[in-house]
């Protein structure tokens, strides 16, 4: 499984010029956005801050400053789904970085208070990229790597093409006026290359095995980016229930995809256009959204395993894997998508409520799966001789 280290900052505050302290900590879309991603791809994660201490969300990234409130709302939610995450992290100065094969900085202002001077830090951001493999630094979090250095006290990433928030960017906020360096300058002075984009748009930069972000509107493609970039799908979800009946059984129903519509919450049943080659299913989330599609049976064991791929704009991967057990068979149903979903696919998704879809398919397959089950224990119970005393 891959695995990613999340290094977020542990800072409260951000000491300006005049000595005074704006609060601050690390923007909220900047880790709820990549760790979304890098969930729903299936890939391990691991979050550290220095000393373990639990990071403090910017609350400006929760406003107006984060969005538009039906964005913020729901970034809210999956931080309070994290909490137990963002209360208990790894120590940073216990991190082996062998263990991980992407290592990502989450931005907001806090790496400009701590990480800029943390010496663990550097030396994690010095030998990554002496190794080759990805290092992504979002936003504020480049500021992390003027704590890098080289044994002859040379900055590592010089001459390193880069990007970061830019010197406009950062004077929207009127209180980074009195800030003591803006990252834009400080990474010119050091000897990068920066490159801007747009403001307030996406900009992704790589340089060799350094990947950088400009901005929070850039976080969901810098993790998508490491996705593709390590061939790894952008959605990989898998679940498992033990149904108690026999796999020949149990594939019999699985198989017969004019039977879906009973058991899944979001399949409405299908009809073979060839059989056993080629189907059409008709599917649906909530009351209003509707669609249909096609699907090539890819494989198809019977009393083992089932596996179809949908065409665009699904393009996904579905498969049944059994395995017979004591009680019955363990079924395996899995979900793997390779290729970003189309835009206004997204768009129609999100307006139905659907903002996190691969936690809504893993919740949708697990109840699929259970009833399944509770199909064929009613089926066992209804089958069961009377017996009367």
């Amino acid at each position: 499984m891959t695995s990613v280290l999340l290094v977020l900052s542990a800072a409260d505050h951000w000491t300006l010029i005049d000595e005074t302290v704006h609060p601050t900590g690390f923007w909220a879309e900047e880790f709820v956005a990549p760790y979304e991603v890098f969930a729903a791809a299936g890939w391990d994660i691991t979050v550290a801050t220095p000393g373990a201490k639990p990071p403090t969300v910017d609350r400006l990234s929760l406003g107006i400053a984060g969005g538009l409130p039906t964005k913020t709302r729901r970034i809210a939610a999956k931080l309070d789904e994290l909490t137990h995450v963002l209360a208990a992290p790894a120590d940073l100065a216990s991190i082996d970085a062998d263990d991980y094969d992407v290592i990502f900085y989450p931005g907001g202002h806090g790496p400009m208070e701590d990480l800029a001077v943390d010496e663990t830090s550097g030396a994690l951001i010095t030998d990554r990229l002496r190794s080759g493999k990805p290092l992504a630094l979002l936003c504020h979090a480049p500021a992390a790597a003027f704590a890098a250095r080289n044994p002859d006290g040379t900055w590592p990433l010089q001459g390193y093409r880069m990007t970061a928030l830019s010197n406009r960017e950062e004077l929207f906020n009127t209180f980074a006026r009195k800030a003591k360096w803006l990252l834009e300058d400080r990474l010119k002075e050091e000897g990068a290359h920066f490159e801007a984009g747009l403001p307030l748009r996406p900009h992704i930069v790589q340089d060799r095995n350094l990947y950088t972000g400009q901005n929070p509107t850039s976080s969901a493609a810098l993790a998508r980016r490491l996705v593709t970039d390590l061939g790894q799908p952008l959605l990989n979800i898998s679940v498992s229930t033990t149904i108690p009946a026999s796999p020949a059984v149990v594939w019999s129903l699985i198989h017969d995809i004019t039977r879906t519509g009973e058991f899944s919450p979001e399949n409405n049943g299908g009809k073979w256009i060839t059989p056993d080659k080629r189907f059409r299913a008709r599917n649906k989330i909530g009351s209003v959204y509707r669609w249909s599609m096609a699907a090539t049976v890819t494989e198809s064991i019977p009393g083992k395993s089932f596996a179809f791929h949908t065409d665009w704009p699904s393009d996904t991967t579905w498969r049944y894997d059994l395995e017979p057990t004591e009680e019955g068979t363990l079924v395996t149903e899995s979900a793997v998508k390779k290729a970003r979903q189309a835009a206004p696919i997204r768009k129609i998704q999100d307006a139905v409520g659907v903002h996190d879809r691969a936690a809504h398919l893993r919740e949708g397959m697990q109840t699929t799966l259970n009833r399944i089950a509770e199909h064929f224990a009613h089926e066992a119970i209804r089958q069961a001789p009377d017996i009367q005393g």
